[in-house]
């Protein structure tokens, strides 16, 4: 998850203030779409929420708003937020195991401020998202994840946390 964040984040360092169109006396506006469809192999153990080894497929979908609101606190800056609403399956190498798969939305919020007289800029964004998956074979499996990402003025990560529960 977080790797589809960290993808988000540079594209709004590419982008930058530029994206919101121009607008007199108000909030400026843009909007980034995500559209994303990606399947990861995993080994035993490292998985989420399982043990044995396996894919994991996401397909996520929705999109970010740029907003750029008159007055902030630093000249520059911005504010991203954003909902993605997303389907994970758990495909097991094995066919005797259950496949589990589930829906879920994710919440993104952060901000772009300069932070330096340099005029470095820090990124700094936070998600949540949590999904409840259903086995083939009838059991549940909850997933849970939070975190927050930043990432300098080169889009260098300098602070990543992630916080992953199973249910």
């Amino acid at each position: 998850m977080k790797h589809k964040l960290a993808i988000a984040l540079g594209a709004l360092t590419l982008v930058g203030v530029s994206a919101a169109p121009a607008s007199a006396g108000g909030a400026e506006h843009s909007f980034l779409i995500e559209d994303y469809d990606n399947y990861e192999p995993f080994a035993a153990g490292d998985g989420p929420c399982v043990s044995w080894p396996g894919t994991f497929h996401e397909v996520r979908s929705g999109g970010y708003r740029l907003v750029a609101p008159p007055g902030g606190q630093l000249a520059g800056e911005f504010h991203v937020n954003g909902v993605i609403d997303g389907r994970v399956e758990l495909i097991p190498d094995d066919a005797t195991l259950p496949t589990y798969s589930g829906t879920y939305r994710e919440k993104v919020n952060g901000v772009v401020t300069a932070l330096t007289d340099e005029g470095d800029v820090s990124r700094v964004a936070q998600y949540r998202l949590r999904s409840t998956l259903r086995g083939t074979d009838g059991t549940v499996v909850d997933l849970r994840l939070a975190g927050k990402l930043t990432l300098n003025a080169n889009g260098v990560v300098v602070v990543s946390r992630d916080t992953f529960s199973c249910g």
